[in-house]
């Protein structure tokens, strides 16, 4: 593409003559041309239309519906600049550039505000020495956005109001440039929130302020001291609407109950980051995080039993940051409601998917959490403890790994249950975890030898009687070869700990 043309396209861009819909299919034909770009193509691009991008998005209002043509172009204009390569091109307007996003974050609705959030964080990962002057207000930034955490959930209770969803919220659309179109009422138009008050915007915040702190430690401290309690207090939400104990089919607009179900998503996902953000702090500032240690624990607890069946990834993200806060001094505070994670309910909840994937992380990050913990429980948690790893090591869906962590952990008990002041007490425990590794022994006996006789007639499986010749299930020699070396193992840990 040739000089001209990018002359021709910023002239046009500029021109404020030039009707709205015009100027949006304009940067559409843009956007969809920068993959034929070469190299020299990309410093010319930056150096002629960046300045004009950048003066649309900041000399024309924000505005707050998702239909609207002025929300088109600013959307078409941000995913310009994210498609451009980050790379060299950037180099000489880098800190232009995302001074100018983070001015955007602050007025621009959350769609918007997402998209600034995650080209800022690519550039910072490049260009890290070069954007040290944006540290402080990116991390002021942070801080706002949390501050707002009790206007956020307010909002998301408001939509227990059926007139919430029927009547559009003008307040929040800008008063300036709504130019009217055809598609102005269609049913997939909505309201945007302002990103300083939007779980999706906070959700992209985390990873961006743990970025700049490795870049800056100089920071760190006064940063983490102001901003703990406003996480920790943006864990505590919780919604009061009674949407949240309801059933689509109980409810009288049903569209109503989906509108806060992607809402309460919001919220979930935030705090899982917001957890992970909090892992992120306990490793390396755990001295600071002790005054809260009690509510870190309680919350933790709490976010796992709220998470939405639904929501794999989520509850994975925030077993993940479960293991790193137990790793620390802060797991003496889940001591007393240790026995409350022996519960897969609470650890995998109910969904399919999260039961099928999620088992590994779960019993991970127990073992870690019991392992540190076993000397300072209960005999009644004690007792719990040896029930459920017991439970567990007669669950033969789970894996030979599975139930080796399962042998280790009941071996590690055994000290701390024989100081328990009730000596009969103790011995029935002990009988127990006996009785579980008799019964495992037995296991592994008929396991190895039918992995054995498989070997030995070629890897014909006993499922060849249910399928016949002519859909013979055959059983690798090397995977039963595998499975002998993990019954190797748990049979180790049985005798040995």
């Amino acid at each position: 593409m040739a000089i001209t043309n990018f002359e021709v396209y910023a002239t046009r861009l500029r021109d404020e003559r030039l009707d709205i819909k015009l100027k949006q299919t304009i940067a559409h034909e843009l956007c969809d041309s920068l993959e034929f770009f070469q190299l020299q193509d990309y410093t010319r691009f930056v150096a002629i239309l960046w300045p004009v991008i950048r003066d649309l998005l900041l000399k024309t209002p924000p505005v707050f519906v998702s239909s609207v043509p002025e929300q088109k172009l600013r959307s078409t204009l941000l995913e310009i600049i994210q498609r451009i390569p980050h790379s060299e091109v950037f180099r000489p307007v880098v800190l232009e550039v995302v001074t100018t996003l983070l001015k955007l974050v602050k007025v621009e609705n959350e769609e918007n505000a997402v998209v600034c959030l995650k080209i800022i964080y690519e550039l910072h990962r490049m260009y890290r020495q070069l954007l040290e002057s944006i540290a402080l207000p990116f991390l002021d930034l942070a801080a706002e956005i949390y501050r707002n955490a009790d206007q956020m959930l307010k909002a998301m209770d408001s939509l227990d109001t059926p007139a919430s969803l029927s009547t559009p919220n003008v307040n929040l659309m800008s008063p300036s440039a709504m130019s009217p179109g055809p598609d102005s009422g269609d049913m997939a138009t909505k309201n945007l929130n302002k990103a300083t008050t939007s779980f999706k915007v906070l959700t992209e915040i985390p990873i961006i302020v743990v970025s700049i702190i490795q870049a800056n430690r100089r920071h760190a401290d006064p940063f983490v001291t102001n901003i703990l309690p406003l996480i920790i207090h943006m864990l505590e939400l919780n919604p009061k609407s009674t949407l949240a104990h309801s059933e689509p089919i109980q409810l009288q607009h049903a569209h109503q109950y989906q509108h806060w179900r992607s809402a309460h998503a919001d919220l979930i996902t935030a705090q899982s980051k917001t957890l992970s953000f909090l892992a992120f702090f306990a490793r390396g500032f755990t001295a600071l995080l002790l005054p809260f240690q009690d509510r870190i624990a309680r919350l933790t607890y709490q976010l796992l039993c709220l998470c939405p069946a639904e929501s794999t990834a989520t509850r994975k993200e925030m077993l993940i940051a479960t293991r790193h806060i137990v790793s620390t001094e802060i797991r003496k505070a889940f001591v007393p409601i240790a026995d409350k994670f022996l519960d897969m309910q609470v650890l995998v909840g109910s969904g399919l998917a999260s039961q099928c994937i999620l088992k590994p992380f779960a019993f991970s990050m127990l073992a870690d959490l019991m392992h540190h913990i076993r000397l300072e429980l209960s005999p009644s948690q004690l007792t719990k403890m040896v029930d459920f790893y017991a439970g567990c090591m007669h669950d033969q869906s789970l894996s030979s790994g599975v139930h080796t962590m399962c042998a280790k952990l009941l071996h590690n008990i055994t000290e701390r249950i024989m100081h328990i002041p009730d000596k009969r007490h103790g011995r029935i425990l002990l009988l127990s975890i006996l009785k579980t590794f008799v019964s495992s022994f037995a296991a592994i006996g008929n396991q190895a030898e039918t992995a054995i006789q498989d070997i030995r007639s070629g890897g014909t499986h006993a499922e060849e009687k249910i399928y016949g010749s002519n859909e013979l299930i055959r059983t690798n020699a090397f995977e039963q070869g595998d499975k002998i070396k993990e019954l190797r193992f748990l049979l180790r840990s049985l005798v040995t700990g």
